[in-house]
């Protein structure tokens, strides 16, 4: 039997300024740190985690990276919270809300270097993990778009939707295979590289998300 489709709230001013910051911070999350790769070069991206970039001469660039990704998180949050009908899709929500919470304890705290040993861990890099540990976007985003799926506006994207939210899955898996369990990291294993796929996928997630409420808020002013 088929699900009864929902219909949604409009799109309201507020939202749709909401969905532009999304959109906005995504953008700025994406050229920052692509720039980080650029600007320090000593941090092979197939085995550094991203947050060492935190460590370089242009560290500050990191943690306004994070912001933004923080920044997005929460602005499609509150964006889509009208949007949300069903009970998973509201579990989704308190699960994006955690994961922004921990990307700001991510930035606020510089994470260790890779070859530190867990035993020899300091505060700023352990209260940095917890807050990385936090981060669930992937599993938010595929609660959240089986949820807007049911969404009469959010039907046109619904493939894009299930897709995007699937690859994050996908691609925080991987990235959680990839993780030594004596914790101790080196060229010979890709963690830099799945978990550059991963924060790719959570990223694009947010951006599908923020750009088509942007697009129903322009639609409803016209």
């Amino acid at each position: 039997m088929a699900k009864q489709l929902l219909y949604a709230k409009p799109i309201t001013k507020t939202a749709s300024r909401f969905a532009l910051i999304s959109v906005l911070a995504g953008t700025l999350f994406i050229l920052i740190l692509s720039s980080l790769h650029i600007l320090e070069p000593e941090f092979d991206p197939t085995w550094r985690f991203i947050s060492e970039y935190a460590l370089g001469t242009s560290g500050w660039m990191m943690h306004l990276s994070f912001g933004m990704l923080a920044v997005a998180q929460i602005s499609v949050m509150v964006t889509i919270f009208p949007q949300i009908r069903t009970f998973t899709g509201y579990i989704g929500l308190v699960i994006l809300g955690i994961s922004a919470i921990g990307v700001i304890i991510a930035g606020i705290f510089v994470t260790d270097p890779i070859s530190i040993s867990p035993e020899d861990a300091t505060f700023n890099g352990r209260m940095h993990s917890i807050g990385a540990m936090l981060d669930y976007t992937p599993l938010a985003s595929v609660l959240i778009s089986f949820s807007l799926t049911r969404v009469d506006t959010w039907r046109p994207i619904r493939s894009l939707l299930i897709l995007s939210s699937v690859i994050a899955i996908v691609a925080m898996l991987l990235f959680v295979l990839q993780i030594p369990q004596d914790g101790q990291f080196g060229p010979d294993v890709l963690a830099g590289l799945f978990g550059r796929f991963l924060i790719a996928a959570e990223i694009a997630w947010l951006l599908i998300v923020g750009i088509h409420a942007a697009k129903l808020g322009s639609f409803k002013r016209k």
